[in-house]
């Protein structure tokens, strides 16, 4: 998958709201499965750890139950290495003004740095590497509004 089909991805699962497993393994060739173990009042957790899509993988949707207050659900997602989408492409897909999210000091060194856009349905965040390339590593599409 290349970088713009990648970022068109993303505006599209986006407006695809509200999130509904089956819409998302139809948008993201995946098959979200129920996870109980993690599931609880508020939240009905489904994950897949692959995608027909690479390089889309450990999807995570979750929906809200009649006890969250919450309006939506939240997507999240990882991107293999394999296609980089750099900060400057996601910058001229979704903004150049987006606020930055440093992982703190008690996080693993790895953590990736965010770029995040605030959308009048929740936020849109965008998480990247901290190495040479800083390519884009994980998704989450927060619905919370």
């Amino acid at each position: 998958m290349t970088s713009s089909k990648l970022l068109a991805l993303i505006s599209t699962l986006a407006a695809s709201r509200p999130f509904v497993p089956e819409e998302v393994n139809r948008l993201m060739a995946t098959s979200l499965k129920p996870e109980v173990s993690v599931s609880n009042e508020y939240f009905t957790v489904y994950r897949a750890r692959d995608t027909a899509k690479a390089p889309l993988q450990n999807v995570e949707l979750r929906v809200p139950t009649s006890r969250s207050h919450r309006k939506d659900g939240l997507l999240l997602f990882e991107i293999a290495p394999s296609t980089c989408v750099t900060q400057e492409e996601a910058r001229r897909s979704f903004g150049p003004s987006p606020e930055l999210s440093f992982p703190t000091p008690h996080q693993p060194p790895d953590s990736p740095l965010y770029l995040s856009y605030s959308q009048p349905w929740g936020s849109l965040r965008l998480g990247f590497s901290r190495n040479d390339k800083a390519c884009l590593v994980s998704v989450v599409l927060d619905a919370d509004k």
